[in-house]
């Protein structure tokens, strides 16, 4: 485009289309223009070059009554040339990526399961021809079997030293009169599987399926979230490397994968690397980038002016009021005042709020350097990887002052954790009062990027909620930097940090400040709890231990009691007031032993721990829905099991299969084939809502929710509407409901703090009870 081009643009930093404009007479959007350091960008509307005319293009007819594909007489089969009658056509339809061609007009790619069920069986190594009106389909044979949607495997592969398991079924959607069809009559456990070398053709193991989960089991409300029945076939006995296909007979096999000591080594590193991406304040650069070239963003030196407000985040709803609210109030407020030092920390979902909730993912991982060698030992390709805190390349500092002791190497998941704490360390008032963090103006602006974004920037006000929360994971982190990386004076620096926000939220707590609502008590009191666990662990703060005394969840000493807090809340920061036991702090040895039981018997809750986790249905790992909340996979149940590791002092043996195990729905064993995460599927997920990445490149590691969440919203149904079938997401199995499109935000986004956390921590555990695997078989201690 012609830098002298005709511009028409009238920015609203308040509108989700403000940024539309045209440029040379070409309509698009742009982003925003007040970036001193980089150019505005223009992103032309992507337009339709035509129309292939598809046999199942969903325009053909209405799209809940039948298609020319549906109808079973339109196909023609031929199988060794003599011609076999359809039986049955069934089909499903989802969405894999969504874009506007104009602010109100959505277009979707798509992709189409259709199934053909056969009067008779085809023979092995038949000739197969099909036919339909519309549709070219390749001559096939069974001499080599294709992949099949049916089969589901880990995409990233298996550890010799675990589990390995292949999971057969599938809900095949729905026929021209509404009926669902399965691959239910065609599995029995008397259907062979083979196991065969991919690169000699040569089957290395076979066995039998065995049905795992029934179709008429339920998972939960009498409902079964597969809507056919399941088989698995292990070959967790494979004892050595190579590259494998699991083949079942009648079906096909599955996607090629590896079998190698710790496949999950790259699935850690990625997982781990997504915090670095969603940097704020941080440029990316091709060293570091991996394919990845970013400007700085997010910074007040770049011309991003962070306003302060008054709003305090936890009275809004996206603190813990749940009352109607939108970041538009915030512009509302007055601009009398700019934060220059608020920034760093990281971006979240699919905007660039900063909130101090993600102190959740500051204290995980400072707990995952603390417990996990793997965590310890992760390289990745950070630019602080292998130094110091005073390294000149070290840009999470506080101030000038802040180096450490310059001499300590810190471990990379570290040096990340002091990232996203740098926001809330810079910003702390004299006084010690911590403010709830970032916000913009408004979320999703088409064209707008994190380096230089249409949305006006504001601070949130400090309040003695995020100063807990805070208090919370500096405590954590600052202990783990001085006891176990051994940097005292950056460890040491910020404990002083949280005790000064401690200190400052408890004369707010004292003034009645969080009696103004019963919801502010209980949430305030709750946060309060958990940093005086923190904090009596690392400092020994007597008001912290009382605090925690008087309100903890196993044995409370105050009539007031526990702010409706139960034991499974905040697991961890209780524990920490075992471990100030253990490290030699006086406790309340009744409230200790109390915790300590309750962590010790977690694991004999099978039923329980293991509904949350795996593809299948044994007395250790029962079915349930729990990676609905939090995906990729079962995995946030991770962290529990976490809790038995930690107290038994690192005994991997017997929750190995569980934490392995947890891992494979989130990268592509799942019943659409579709690896959660980035980079790391033979199919990735389509389209994750990242405004950043919106016509830029796919980013390895980048993890997504995956499935449905719970019932789409009205504005998702709106928009995913005719790009689904079938249409409603009731006909749904709940497992099945992968819908790849940024519209369905329920499926596309993620959370610093949730998904893409326990997506995190069930990598370095993974990884870690791998390494434990290896050094018993070798008598390494």
């Amino acid at each position: 485009m012609p830098k002298d081009a005709a511009l028409d643009w009238s920015p609203n930093p308040d509108d989700r289309f403000g940024g539309k404009g045209r440029f040379g007479g070409v309509a698009g959007n742009f982003s925003g223009r007040n970036n001193t350091t980089t150019p505005q960008l223009f992103f032309p509307w992507p337009m339709l070059t035509g129309q292939v005319p598809h046999v199942v293009d969903p325009r053909e007819a209405s799209w809940t009554g039948a298609l020319p594909a549906d109808i079973p007489d339109t196909w023609e089969v031929l199988v060794d040339g003599s011609a076999v009658a359809v039986e049955a056509v069934f089909r499903k339809t989802v969405p894999i990526r969504t874009a506007r061609t104009e602010p109100e007009n959505l277009v979707h790619d798509s992709r189409h399961l259709l199934s053909l069920i056969l009067a008779r069986p085809v023979p092995p190594g038949a000739r197969i021809e099909i036919r339909a009106p519309g549709l070219e389909v390749p001559v096939a044979t069974e001499s080599r079997p294709l992949p099949s949607e049916a089969v589901h495997v880990c995409h990233a592969g298996y550890s010799l030293l675990g589990p390995k398991k292949a999971y057969v079924g599938l809900w095949l959607g729905v026929d021209r009169n509404g009926n669902h069809g399965s691959t239910d009559r065609f599995l029995s456990d008397n259907t062979t599987w083979r196991l065969v070398d991919d690169d000699t053709g040569e089957t290395v193991m076979l066995g039998l399926l065995r049905l795992s989960k029934p179709v008429d089991e339920p998972h939960l409300e009498d409902l079964n979230f597969n809507g056919c029945d399941i088989y698995e076939a292990d070959f967790s006995l494979l004892d050595h490397a190579g590259t494998f296909r699991v083949v079942v007979d009648g079906f096909g096999s599955s996607v090629p994968f590896q079998v190698d000591e710790n496949p999950y080594a790259e699935v850690f590193r990625l997982a781990a690397r997504w915090y670095f991406h969603q940097r704020s304040g941080c440029a990316i650069d091709a060293e570091h980038g991996e394919g990845r070239v970013r400007p700085r963003n997010g910074h007040p030196e770049d011309g991003l002016a962070i306003w302060q407000t008054g709003v305090q985040l936890g009275r809004t709803s996206e603190g813990f009021m749940w009352e109607p609210y939108s970041p538009v109030y915030l512009a509302r407020q007055p601009r009398d005042a700019a934060s220059p030092d608020a920034w760093g920390g990281w971006h979240d979902a699919g905007d660039w709020d900063r909130r101090v909730q993600h102190m959740d993912a500051v204290y995980q991982m400072a707990t995952m350097v603390e417990m996990f060698d793997s965590a310890r030992n992760l390289h990745m390709n950070i630019p602080e990887s292998g130094k110091t805190f005073a390294d000149p390349a070290v840009q999470a500092r506080k101030n000038a002052d802040d180096l450490g002791d310059g001499e300590t190497v810190l471990p990379d998941l570290i040096h990340e954790a002091l990232w996203g704490v740098s926001l809330w360390r810079r910003t702390q008032m004299p006084d010690g009062g911590i403010i709830g963090g970032v916000e913009y103006s408004l979320d999703g602006i088409a064209g707008s990027v994190s380096w230089n974004p249409l949305q006006r920037t504001y601070a949130y006000a400090p309040e003695e909620w995020a100063a807990y929360r805070f208090v919370e994971g500096a405590a954590k982190l600052g202990h783990v930097i001085a006891t176990v990386c051994g940097d005292e004076v950056l460890g040491a620096a910020l404990l002083a940090e949280a005790e000064e926000a401690w200190t400052w939220a408890e004369a707010q707590y004292a003034s009645g400040s969080a009696n103004d609502s019963e919801t502010s008590a209980k949430n305030v009191g709750r946060s309060r709890l958990r940093a005086a666990a923190a904090l009596y662990r690392a400092t020994g703060n007597p008001d912290a231990r009382q605090a925690f005394d008087m309100h903890n969840p196993f044995l409370p000493r105050s009539p007031e009691g526990n702010f409706d807090t139960g034991p499974g809340h905040y697991s961890y920061a209780c524990y920490d007031y075992v471990l100030a036991r253990k490290e030699g702090r006086s406790v309340d040895d009744e409230i200790a032993d109390k915790i300590a039981g309750w962590v010790a018997g977690k694991l004999s809750w099978e039923q329980r721990i293991g509904q949350d986790y795996g593809l299948h249905n044994t007395s250790k790992y029962g079915w349930g829905a729990g990676w609905f909340r939090f995906g990729p996979g079962s995995n946030w149940r991770a962290g529990e099991v976490g809790l038995d590791y930690l107290a038994t002092g690192g005994n991997a043996a017997r929750i190995r299969d569980i934490v392995i195990e947890g891992m494979w729905f989130g990268l592509g064993c799942n019943p659409s084939n579709t690896s959660f995460v980035q980079g790391l599927g033979k199919r990735d997920f389509g389209d994750p809502l990242v405004v950043d990445l919106e016509g830029f490149c796919m980013v390895p590691g980048q993890v997504s929710l995956g499935v449905a969440a719970g019932e789409m919203r009205d504005f998702e149904k709106q928009k995913l509407a005719r790009a689904i079938h079938p249409a409603s997401q009731d006909q749904w199995p709940r497992y099945a409901q992968i819908f790849e499109s940024s519209s369905a935000v329920l499926c596309a986004e993620f959370d610093m703090r949730g998904n893409v956390l326990e997506w995190l921590f069930a990598c370095g555990f993974a990884c870690e009870v791998i390494e434990k695997a290896k050094a018993h078989k070798t008598g390494v201690n």
